[in-house]
């Protein structure tokens, strides 16, 4: 039986590393292998992230079993994540692993999960092959200097001078009238102080306070869910930015298909590829299932997105329906049949 690979992001999420997961795995745990071929051209993925016709084998001295118990994990990191990323729409990919003395060896599907990010996306935190919070990066803009304003400085009270021994017959002597005079000024001069500084944050905000614009035309307000995925918005902004916005808007099953189905008419297959993934890995049945007879030879109904059947692909998504609803019989029957 085929093994089941998944490459998931880590938890918390590390642009350029992922944890690469093997389910159904007969043979051992320690010095295994792995190659990675791609379905258009034939090519495995060599070390630096090039393809050749010639497969190269990626060492692992030692899968950890996973929580669960039922599969076994490895890291991996950019010299895999990001050529797998960089795939086209109709981008598929074999994994075939064995025991580095021969032993033991099985094949199967593996494609990037939910949350991956290449490791150019550093500082992002969220995933853009099939994503959970597909909101854009947004950069602050720098906050205003507030400028440093004069330096007040105020006069230093001279100590008083130290009284002289009483004389024997103690004379009570009033404090003289300078002194208070002197507290007086004191209180002026921080009244005056008070008045500059309220005077310098004056002149300071005046100086700020732009001149009134002349009148323009207001920006455009932000897609609202309902336009987030239309067909206007997928043919006007970049195809990422569409799917993170379409994604944050949540739409239904059955109009997330509709929308799929728009994507493919209009040739937007990379649109297609990534709502179909992110919805069916997330654990929608309705889409999964959709998304499997895209390849299941039984239903394929051939277009420019998807043009000819994959045996593998569709197995895996049926699987895939399966991890959620094991008495799904319609899944069960055409999983089984596609091993054969």
């Amino acid at each position: 039986m085929p093994i089941r690979v998944d490459l998931l992001a880590l938890e918390p999420n590390v642009p350029g590393r992922a944890c690469l997961t093997v389910k159904k795995w007969q043979g051992g745990e320690e010095q295994l292998e792995f190659s990675i071929q791609r379905n258009q051209d034939g090519f495995y993925l060599q070390d630096q992230k090039a393809w050749s016709n010639n497969p190269f084998w990626f060492k692992v001295s030692r899968f950890a079993l996973a929580a669960s118990g039922e599969a076994l994990e490895a890291q991996v990191g950019p010299e895999v994540v990001d050529p797998l990323l960089e795939g086209g729409a109709n981008s598929q990919f074999q994994i075939e692993l064995r025991e580095q003395n021969l032993g033991h060896a099985d094949k199967g599907v593996v494609r990037p999960g939910v949350g991956l990010l290449p490791s150019t996306a550093g500082g992002q935190t969220r995933s853009t092959y099939g994503g959970v919070d597909l909101s854009a990066p947004v950069v602050p803009e720098p906050e205003a200097e507030i400028p440093e304003l004069p330096e007040l400085f105020l006069p230093v009270a001279e100590p008083e001078p130290e009284p002289t021994p009483a004389p024997a017959e103690p004379v009570y002597t009033p404090p003289p009238a300078p002194v208070k005079k002197s507290k007086k000024g004191l209180i002026a001069l921080l009244i005056v102080v008070l008045l500059l500084l309220a005077a310098g944050i004056g002149y300071w905000f005046y100086q700020r306070t732009p001149a009134p614009a002349p009148t323009v035309a207001a920006p455009a307000p932000a897609a609202t869910n309902a336009e987030a995925c239309t067909l206007d918005s997928m043919n006007s902004v970049p195809e990422l930015t569409f799917v993170q916005t379409c994604i944050k808007a949540a739409p239904d099953s059955a109009k997330l298909l509709e929308i799929i189905n728009q994507a493919k008419a209009s040739k937007h297959c990379g649109v297609a590829q990534r709502l179909y993934a992110n919805r069916a890995q997330a654990g929608d049945p309705l889409i999964a299932n959709a998304y499997a007879r895209e390849y299941d030879p039984k239903y394929l109904k051939a277009s420019e997105c998807f043009p000819t059947a994959d045996n593998a692909t569709a197995a895996y998504w049926y699987e895939t329906i399966l991890a959620q609803d094991p008495n799904n019989a319609e899944a069960k029957q055409r999983f089984e049949e596609l091993q054969k």
